[in-house]
């Protein structure tokens, strides 16, 4: 073996071979990992923008009593909006070598009057909603705000501005997920969020929808404090049959 190239074997001397560069990672400085529609927990109530068929109605009962899908699925595919409250989970990650410096997760609604179409009526007979960062899509401006919950609440008191003092820095691979809910007791509205954060030094800004389409969430119409029926041009109530139509014009239970 000459000179050299023992040198070179040992890694005593001569020329070592340059290491690749990792290549820097693609896409957007946020990788949205998943996005999740949360379930209610104790409320089942959905409004539909128009009237609801014979046949839907019975696709609808025949899909709660096949067991294969949860009811916000079977709803939603309907076209079904939630009532009062809809909560989405974002599964945040980091994606540049550099720190991403999340400063606010912002909502962008687009409301007008409550839907009035077909009403599926199940409320709850106890308190709302658990919440963690909320919308309240009622008040201008909206931002995030923190929640509170007390017993007997019919919804989530949103108090302050969550992310006025508070700031997530993700690194490269690092996850945050966030549980995000807009509530409305006045309104329908369609709605995205977009994600605001610093990179490079640089302000720069992503919106997450559902699928290409925005959120959705309606206040139920109410007099006096308590639900009108009347007000919709369908209910519905749940029975041994699953979901009946019942006269509009008759008073609300729960």
């Amino acid at each position: 073996m000459g000179t050299a190239a023992g040198l070179q074997w040992l890694d005593l001397g001569g020329d070592k071979p340059k290491p690749t560069p990792s290549a820097a990672p693609g896409g957007d400085p946020i990788k949205i990992n998943k996005v999740t529609l949360v379930p209610r927990e104790n409320d089942n109530t959905w409004v539909f923008p128009g009237l609801v068929g014979a046949q839907t109605l019975g696709d609808i009962n025949d899909d709660f009593r096949a067991y294969e899908k949860s009811t916000h699925e079977i709803m939603r595919s309907y076209g079904g909006v939630e009532a009062g409250v809809s909560t989405v989970e974002l599964e945040l990650e980091g994606n540049r070598e550099k720190d991403v410096r999340l400063t606010n997760i912002a909502i962008r609604p687009n409301c007008r009057e409550p839907l009035t179409g077909a009403l599926f009526d199940n409320r709850p007979q106890g308190s709302a909603e658990t919440v963690q960062i909320g919308y309240d899509l009622d008040r201008d401006p909206v931002f995030a705000q923190e929640s509170k919950m007390n017993d007997g609440d019919l919804r989530p008191q949103l108090t302050g501005n969550y992310f006025a003092n508070r700031k997530y820095t993700l690194k490269l691979g690092e996850q945050a997920t966030f549980r995000l809910s807009a509530v409305t007791s006045k309104q329908y509205c369609e709605y995205t969020f977009e994600l605001e954060y610093i990179v490079d030094g640089k302000p720069e800004s992503m919106v997450i929808n559902n699928q290409g389409k925005p959120f959705r969430v309606t206040a139920l119409v109410v007099q006096k404090g308590q639900l009108d029926c009347p007000a919709y041009q369908q209910v519905h109530q749940p029975s041994e049959r699953g979901w009946t139509k019942v006269p509009a014009s008759s008073p609300c239970g729960g």
